[in-house]
């Protein structure tokens, strides 16, 4: 066997060993791409959801006539209903 074969047989191998490592990142880059879209589209739904909720949902009832307002003047406490005229 003369160093020329040796030589060709070992470049290529190198070479298949190459492109399978680059065949490998290529699959690991796709599937992290699958995963972080996967991943964006379960948070975007979880996001509407709550969204469609909040307006779905019965809004917060104001003070009624029972809450007071109780607050500090220099001349005293001054004591008011939750509820303006």
């Amino acid at each position: 066997m003369t160093a020329n074969a040796a030589d060709l047989g070992s470049t290529a191998f190198a070479a298949v060993l190459r492109a399978l490592g680059l065949a490998a990142l290529a699959l690991g880059a796709v599937l992290a791409l699958v995963f972080a879209f996967a991943a964006a589209l379960i948070v975007s739904v979880m996001v509407a959801g709550a969204a469609l909720a909040m307006r779905l949902w019965p809004r917060r009832r104001t003070a009624s006539e029972r809450v007071l307002d109780a607050r500090r003047t220099p001349s005293g406490w001054v004591v008011e209903s939750g509820r303006k005229v």
